[in-house]
């Protein structure tokens, strides 16, 4: 099988795992999800997503422990769709308290949204829960990419990667069956808490949960956040986020922001005349800015930008706006982001939360314009005319 190797960008961490196979691996004992004819009632459901057939494989089978030594209550569910380097097809797991339904699947796609589409509807089949969270793993990809797959199976050649954008439509129509929105969405991977990202995500889950650069594997949260949840399943998708934050190797993440999403449907409102002011003020100056003044990061060949750092620098530099400036830079930090922790061996004071893609060309604006971030706030004028 060819192999396309990805560009390394986390700093992956490395532990000894003896993995029980048999655990991982059980026949299906009588009382077995499947010899259910309803639908079995959970607390929480939480639905893996792992398109592993890449560099990451080999966390794939630690993880699976750790989640299976977790579920120590009857009221939680976990359910894993996997795809490992070498494995034919991908597999799939519902993990409950002492029992494991193992199901190999007719699809080697773990970069196709309707594959994902597959497992949300089989999840609904046969599970009903007061809340549910989806996790996505893998490399982040540039903006509007996650979860790649080095073999899908098709025609198709070399990496495949999903889409944010579809990925979005795809969880809503899952609320609309489910009858609520997704409790907490995370974003499992490098470089997915930007403006564009969570505003594309705003109406597929109440919290999301991402990180602003960098993430390890295979991470270490696993058994006690899902230990936590079975004695306080009233928790919100924000408590638990923070939960996932508290219960993390600080050798595993630089930050995590959690966004409570329907303070997002206000951003158009309180961006874009901040915008048009900065924009008024610089075009009488004439002032250009140089990339490197904003303090740009790098990811996956795409520059980014913190959003606060970047809005307070123009606001001086246009000498005018700093009520709106104030106004907009409140609302992301007291409502918009529910919480944000960095790392405390890797502080940094010009990070806040969320990035924005900085761009290089037009071409690169013009690219993402499909995206609802672009579409709804003025963005795209703000850097046409700055950079």
């Amino acid at each position: 099988m060819k192999r396309r190797k990805l560009i390394q960008s986390a700093a992956l961490g490395s532990a000894s795992f003896a993995v029980n196979l048999s655990l991982l691996n059980p026949q299906p004992p009588e009382s077995s999800f499947a010899s259910m004819n309803e639908k079995q009632r959970f607390d929480w459901i939480f639905l893996y997503w792992m398109p592993y057939d890449n560099n990451l494989s080999r966390f794939g089978e630690p993880i699976l422990e750790m989640l299976a030594k977790g579920v120590r209550s009857e009221n939680i569910l976990v359910a894993v769709e996997s795809d490992f380097w070498g494995a034919k097809n991908l597999s799939r797991r519902a993990i409950a308290k002492d029992r494991v339904e193992v199901e190999q699947l007719e699809t080697a796609n773990s970069a196709s949204e309707e594959v994902f589409v597959e497992y949300l509807n089989w999840a609904n089949s046969r599970f009903v829960a007061d809340k549910w969270a989806i996790v996505f793993l893998g490399h982040g990809g540039r903006l509007d990419e996650i979860s790649p797959d080095e073999d899908t199976g098709t025609a198709q050649s070399g990496t495949q990667w999903m889409n944010i954008k579809k990925l979005s439509d795809v969880i809503q129509e899952f609320n609309k069956k489910i009858g609520k929105p997704v409790e907490l969405l995370f974003l499992q991977n490098c470089n997915k808490a930007t403006i564009e990202v969570h505003y594309t995500l705003r109406e597929a889950a109440r919290y999301t949960l991402a990180s602003q650069k960098l993430l390890g594997a295979p991470n270490y949260y696993y058994e006690q956040v899902l230990q936590f949840l079975g004695s306080n399943p009233g928790v919100n998708g924000g408590q638990l986020a923070e939960k996932i934050m508290e219960f993390e190797r600080p050798d595993m993440y630089s930050s995590y922001t959690v966004t409570e999403n329907r303070y997002l449907r206000e951003l158009p409102a309180r961006l874009n005349p901040l915008i048009d002011e900065i924009l008024s003020s610089l075009s009488s100056k004439r002032l250009a800015i140089s990339r490197s003044e904003l303090k740009p990061y790098l990811y996956w060949d795409e520059l980014f930008v913190d959003a606060v750092f970047l809005l307070k620098e123009l606001t001086k530099r246009s000498g005018c706006a700093e009520n709106r400036c104030d106004d907009f830079v409140g609302l992301l930090q007291t409502s918009v982001i529910y919480r944000y922790q960095q790392n405390p061996q890797q502080l940094n004071p010009n990070l806040s939360g969320l990035g924005l893609l900085l761009p290089r060309s037009k071409g690169q604006l013009e690219q993402y314009q499909y995206l609802p971030a672009f579409s709804d706030l003025k963005l795209a004028e703000l850097f046409e005319a700055i950079l």
